[in-house]
């Protein structure tokens, strides 16, 4: 690709969470004193959304929106509504996919009414404790309490972070530019030319590092 197919302003590369220091960062900020059932509910569901946000790179919006009915549980099929009513099917892999089990369990409601509108996938995937969906702004809290437990600043653990790590992954394992334009439900390729971009850099670096160590 010509150099002219990239932003000309110069971007600086983003932070990129790999999976072992992702796993590493979510095991560090996990509650483990949270065992009263609202607590481990509240928990569960912490760790199930950041899992989600870092198989998928979905936006905050997005992941705000999902109900339970956009979930199959079985095959880890997630039904995706972005901007302009855009919607995309994703596949969430075995981790996610295991965490976001986990929390459907603790999830469970004993009444009868709960119960009935759990099964017509009525309550929202991510929801308060009060059954609404999450706000932007939960979501900034939870990542808010995860990096205040780990001890790990908002530069390197951030919604946007996962986002990008999860391209820029994407890139390195050799997927085509088309298959992530439509992974992260962007209507254009601009943003996925600035990945590109980013992705070139990222092997210009790690190249550079191995000169330097021969």
């Amino acid at each position: 690709m010509s150099e002219s197919a990239f932003p000309r302003a110069s971007v600086p590369l983003p932070h990129v969470v790999s999976l072992t220091t992702f796993e590493q960062m979510v095991q560090a900020g996990y509650s483990h004193k949270a065992t009263a059932p609202g607590a481990m509910r509240l928990a569960a569901r912490d760790r199930a959304l950041l899992w989600v946000l870092f198989d998928t790179g979905i936006t905050v919006a997005e992941v705000c929106a999902l109900r339970v009915a956009d979930l199959d549980p079985k095959t880890g099929l997630l039904h995706v509504r972005g901007k302009g009513g855009r919607e995309r099917q994703l596949t969430l892999g075995p981790s996610s996919l295991s965490q976001v089990r986990a929390y459907l369990r603790q999830m469970a409601t004993t009444t009868r009414r709960g119960l009935a509108r759990r099964k017509a996938g009525g309550d929202p995937l991510f929801g308060s404790e009060g059954k609404q969906s999450l706000t932007k702004n939960g979501v900034t809290m939870v990542f808010a309490r995860f990096r205040k437990r780990a001890g790990i600043s908002d530069t390197t653990f951030s919604s946007q972070v996962l986002r990008h790590s999860f391209a820029l992954r994407y890139l390195q394992a050799g997927g085509p530019p088309q298959g992530l334009q439509e992974l992260l439900g962007y209507e254009g390729m601009a943003p996925v030319r600035q990945y590109l971009h980013w992705h070139d850099q990222l092997l210009h670096k790690q190249r550079q590092q191995e000169t330097e160590e021969r």
